[in-house]
């Protein structure tokens, strides 16, 4: 069994007018299986209301299922013995990192997860250095965070999930509220923490170009898992992506065009070198 593994997972949201009484029920999930092992970088894309987040709650136990099981570390998360387990070994960063960062000064917010879990205060200030040092901004350590720029906010929110020594650290689409260069940033180390401290890492997202580095990718729609593979076999769908009401990166388009005006250009190209290369330029 992966680090992650969800069995015939359905979600349902029940919505109930003033009195109480059901009017509808919506299936935000709708029997999703998937295993992620301990070290993959997994992206799972979708447009807005396809359940991408809606899944991502389930693998940090915010949300359980109505149907089906998801086990983090071989722990059932419905079991109320091991939740505060299952978030240690599975943290969480969502969208907005204002809503994550409760600390007047850098470094204090980042250990306010160890603090919690009864760290001791020499241990916590070595996670505070290397979580900051792995995200980029140990140089940041003694700034308030309302003096940060988005991306470094977002960073130093990852860093205190880093701090709890999670296994797996789940993004929920971490990088919407930002602009390009916070984007870039906060990718950049969301990689190198996955490359270098093989952190299994679960990124939820609606940018294209932000799945190329996975290895493994998830494509949701209506609650389902509509396509897998990886970001090569994925891009190399270029119809079946737009018929799901999703973009693909500029390059990769450009590249379907020309293979379609009769170039000789392989499929699922994905970055600007990958096409220089294939025109033979």
């Amino acid at each position: 069994m992966g680090i992650i593994k969800t069995k015939d997972l359905v979600f349902e949201y029940i919505r109930r007018d003033e009195e109480g009484n059901v009017e509808g029920i919506t299936k935000a999930v709708d029997e999703v299986s998937l295993n992620v092992e301990e070290g993959d970088f997994v992206a799972i894309l979708g447009h807005n209301g396809s359940g991408k987040s809606t899944l991502a709650k389930h693998i940090n136990a915010i949300l359980y299922p109505t149907e089906g099981t998801v086990w983090v570390d071989g722990m059932d998360t419905t079991d109320e013995n091991k939740l505060w387990e299952i978030r240690q070994e599975a943290g969480m960063v969502f969208q907005n990192p204002d809503n994550q960062i409760i600390g007047q000064v850098v470094e204090e917010d980042v250990g306010f997860g160890p603090e919690n879990l009864g760290v001791p205060t020499k241990e916590i200030w070595e996670r505070v250095e290397e979580s900051l040092k792995a995200v980029g901004m140990y140089e940041f350590r003694k700034y308030s965070p309302n003096k940060l720029s988005g991306g470094q906010k977002q960073r130093v929110s990852i860093a205190g999930v880093i701090a709890m020594h999670p296994k797996c650290i789940i993004l929920d689409e971490p990088t919407a509220m930002l602009d390009p260069s916070g984007r870039r940033e906060v990718i950049r180390a969301v990689r190198a923490l996955n490359d270098v401290e093989r952190i299994t890492m679960i990124l939820i997202t609606h940018y294209m170009e932000e799945i190329i580095y996975a290895n493994k990718v998830f494509v949701m729609d209506k609650g389902r898992v509509a396509m897998e593979g990886t970001p090569r076999e994925i891009f190399s769908q270029v119809e079946k992506l737009k018929e799901l009401r999703l973009d693909v990166p500029q390059v990769t388009l450009l590249a379907h065009e020309l293979k379609k005006s009769g170039l000789n250009i392989p499929d699922g190209i994905l970055t600007t070198q990958e096409l220089v290369k294939a025109l033979g330029l």
